[in-house]
């Protein structure tokens, strides 16, 4: 794919078959909300909010392993070549993957988790760490004004927490409150649960799983906005191994809501046809792709973007 290519080139909408680009100044940003009210219209699935305030949920399938990537978070937030010193916003913390490591380096971090279960994990990690000077609030990003933020931000990351009903006004107010360099992440392939959930949903519960929107949406939508981000393709996450088909049904059960043995034997089925046994242990799917798109604050309204793939690191400069 060539480095400079113009926006209006790259992508067709995914549903308008092989129409070209919509002309709509607002259409990706309405594709995004759409498929969002249809998570909420899934019956008995919830919400986010009601996720991640789940703590069994939480630690059965986002906590697993995490005190074996405390290397892997130093290289990933030392890799955005952030300065001592600056003014960090991280936008759906977490545990810290971000916010922990570069307060110990020096930086000024504000946090903004609304999950008391991440919260937990962010106070301990910050203790064992020694990074306890950070400013956390406890709120979702939709319920934040720029005015209670103070001075605007040097760097605003937002990783993996791109879950807002309306992206363009999330975006907005990320753009607002920095004064440099944005950093998001979020999915290019669909990590391996959406697939069983949309394998599994319409048999347990009856009527389709949307899925999530993913990054070329979200690039689309700062398109839309003038802002021509830089884009690097990278694999995020592994396939996910379990030491037993047992310990995968365990975990798809309590996330597809499973209330019968019925619904049990299903999940089961299912997994003793999809798992590959390899090694010691049994695995889900393949690797998940992830996307790194970036941009600073005044170099946005460019006419060309660079487009990276996960093979050219060594060419990798963030603004």
């Amino acid at each position: 794919m060539p480095k400079s290519i113009k926006p209006e080139r790259l992508f067709t909408s995914p549903l308008s078959g092989s129409s070209p680009f919509p002309r709509d100044p607002f259409f990706w940003r309405e594709q995004w909300r759409q498929l969002k009210l249809a998570h909420c219209a899934v019956p008995v699935y919830g919400n986010a909010r009601q996720f991640w305030a789940n703590k069994e949920m939480i630690n059965a399938v986002y906590m697993k392993g995490r005190k074996k990537h405390d290397r892997d978070d130093e290289t990933r937030a030392a890799a955005l070549s952030v300065p001592k010193g600056a003014r960090v916003l991280d936008i759906g913390t977490g545990p810290g993957t971000y916010a922990v490591p570069l307060a110990a380096r020096g930086c000024r971090v504000t946090a903004v988790e609304p999950s008391p279960v991440m919260r937990e994990a962010l106070a301990e990690n910050m203790r064992e760490r020694n990074a306890e000077d950070i400013r956390v609030i406890p709120k979702r990003w939709e319920d934040i004004t720029v005015q209670e933020l103070g001075e605007p931000f040097d760097v605003v990351i937002a990783s993996y927490s791109l879950t807002m009903m309306d992206i363009g006004k999330a975006l907005a107010k990320m753009v607002e409150c920095c004064a440099g360099t944005i950093h998001l992440f979020w999915f290019m392939t669909p990590p391996a649960w959406v697939q069983v959930n949309r394998d599994l949903w319409p048999l347990l519960h009856g009527g389709e799983f949307p899925g999530e929107p993913t990054a070329d949406w979200l690039w689309q939508v700062l398109c839309e906005m003038g802002i021509y981000a830089n884009l690097e393709v990278e694999t995020k996450f592994p396939p996910s191994v379990y030491a037993s088909v047992d310990d995968a049904v365990a975990e798809f059960s309590g996330r597809l809501k499973c209330s019968t043995t019925a619904h049990e034997e299903t999940v089961r089925n299912y997994f003793q046809s999809v798992l590959r046994e390899e090694g010691d242990g049994f695995v889900l799917g393949g690797e998940t792709l992830g996307a790194h798109i970036w941009w600073t604050q005044g170099q946005s309204a460019v006419k060309s973007t660079n487009i990276r793939g996960s093979g050219s690191r060594k060419s990798r400069n963030t603004p």
